[in-house]
Parts: C-alpha cells; sequence; structure tokens
C-alpha cells in the first residue's frame, strides 16, 4: 500500500487483529496477542516515520497521530526481598549458567547478558563493559552491535561475588573447550559447545533455576528490578541507581524499576510516632 492510501481506519483494524490474535506472521504462523504496551510501542514508531513524511513534504498529514492509544493496566513487578535474593544465590551455586543470573541480579538486561563477550570483561581493572546485545527479531536471535541507548553502552565495576563467578565460569568454558566441535565465539554465557543462548532460552532456563525455591517465581526481567529497588532501599542515589542500569532518564528509573517492597513500608510505617499532647489540647 502506498503510504498516500493509509487511513486511520486501516490502523484501527490493524490493533483490532493484534490485540485478538488474528494477525497471522508473513509465513502463516499464528501470532500471539499484543499487549496494550506493545501496540502503543508501535503506533509511536509508525506515527514518527510519518511525521516525519509529513515534515518532508512527502505526506499531508500523520492518521496515526489521529488514533488513540490502548489502554491498558499498569504491569506489576514482583522483585526479590533482600533474604530472597540468598535464597537465590544458595539455590544456584552448582547451576552451571548461575554466572548468568548473578549477572542478572547486577541489573544487566537479558539481551545484556545474552550477547556479553569475554573481551568486554576486564579481570584485572574488574570492569564490565555492556556493548553487543543479543535480541529476539522474530523468533530468531541477533546480535546488535549499538546498544539500546547511549546511556544503555556503560563499563561497571564487577562486585566481588560476580566477579569471582565470571572467573569459575571462564575456567568452566576453557574445560569445555577441550571438547570436539566447540564453537569458541566468545559469548560469556554459552552452552556446553561454546553457541549462544537465544534469549528466550535464557528466560527458561532462569524459571527452571528458581523453579524449587522457595521464592516468588518472578521473570528473569524481575531480577533487573531487584537489584534497581535494592540498591535504591540501601540508599544509593537514584541518579547512580540509572546510570548503573543504563537509563538517561532518572524519572523512568523511578516510575518504573524501584518498587516498595512490603519489609521497606513496614520500616516506613515505625517512622510514625506519637506526639506528646500539649496542655491546651
Amino acid at each position: 500500500m502506498a503510504v498516500q492510501d493509509l487511513t486511520r481506519r486501516h490502523i484501527d483494524d490493524l490493533i483490532v487483529k493484534l490485540r485478538s490474535g488474528k494477525l497471522a506472521r508473513p509465513r502463516g504462523r499464528a501470532r500471539k496477542k499484543w499487549s496494550a504496551r506493545s501496540c502503543n510501542y508501535m503506533l509511536g514508531a509508525l506515527s514518527q516515520v510519518l511525521a516525519q513524511l509529513v515534515a518532508e513534504g512527502r505526506l499531508t498529514r500523520n492518521v496515526a497521530a489521529l488514533v488513540d492509544r490502548v489502554p491498558g493496566k499498569a504491569k506489576r513487578f514482583e522483585t526479590f526481598t533482600p533474604d530472597q535474593v540468598l535464597t537465590v544465590l544458595s539455590g544456584i551455586a552448582y547451576d552451571r549458567n548461575r554466572h548468568a543470573w548473578h549477572l542478572a541480579l547486577a541489573g544487566l538486561r537479558r539481551g545484556e547478558i545474552a550477547g556479553q563477550r569475554w573481551e568486554d570483561v576486564d579481570f584485572e581493572k574488574r570492569t564490565l563493559r555492556i556493548g553487543t546485545t543479543r535480541v529476539d527479531v522474530g523468533g530468531r536471535a541477533l546480535d546488535q552491535d549499538e546498544p539500546k541507548t547511549v546511556s544503555a553502552g556503560r563499563i561497571l565495576p564487577i562486585p566481588d561475588a560476580l566477579l569471582a563467578e565470571l572467573t569459575a565460569a571462564k575456567a568452566r568454558q576453557a574445560a569445555e573447550k577441550l571438547g570436539e566441535a566447540y564453537a569458541n565465539l566468545g559469548y560469556v554465557v554459552c552452552n556446553e559447545a561454546g553457541e549462544p543462548y537465544h534469549p528466550s532460552t535464557l528466560s527458561k532456563l532462569w524459571q527452571a533455576a528458581i523453579k524449587n525455591l522457595d521464592v516468588p517465581q518472578v521473570r528473569l526481567h524481575d531480577a533487573r528490578h531487584t537489584c534497581a529497588t535494592l540498591m535504591h532501599l540501601q540508599g544509593v542515589p537514584i541518579a547512580l541507581v540509572a546510570a548503573w542500569l543504563g537509563h538517561a532518564d532518572v524519572s523512568f528509573t523511578l516510575r518504573t524499576y524501584v518498587h516498595a517492597q512490603p519489609e521497606a513500608l513496614a520500616v516506613a510505617a515505625r517512622s510514625f510516632r506519637p506526639h506528646a499532647s500539649s496542655a491546651g489540647d
């Protein structure tokens, strides 16, 4: 369809199909129902493209700007408490991919974990450079050399526990390289053949790793939320939390990643003290 023929009705119909799961993939495979958030991201991207065409004089109006955004419930995130983090760390102590879960609890995105290379780990300086990410594009895992944003490309100091796990993972991989047909592609997190994981596989491995632990069965991305929340509760300035996570917008970090846990709310409740009544009351 020529972009000049695109109407609001076309976009409205597309949203209806995406929300109902009635839009097939190009090869005919069924597509999952899209969330309100995904639809709104798509509308935002489309609107930007059409706005640029309007600015260039190639289009008379931006019909995507006329489409109402899809209302949706705010997503609730669940995070681990400090004690639950200790339970997880104890429970994954013998998991082959435990360094991946340490990276997640250190605040890295799933794509950053999947795409991390050993060349970006400096054991002497104890730093980790976040650069290449591995993302799911139409079911295929692809590496993106450019970080998600300018702020996403960052260098982090490596905490002691994480340094120990990365050192152990390096040694495990060195032993695995002695086997035949080892890929040796330089990924920090990979299978026994040296091949990088698909990001969705990492999510499944995480769920399997915590399945039998007495902790909330949270998503892999919620480990990142846990990192942000616990840093905030320990008094780390929100600007530093945002820098650690790779955010340019501090308000976004506070709004999206920092959550009040029941224990923290209990501490807040104890801060209220009855005031002594004055003689005139």
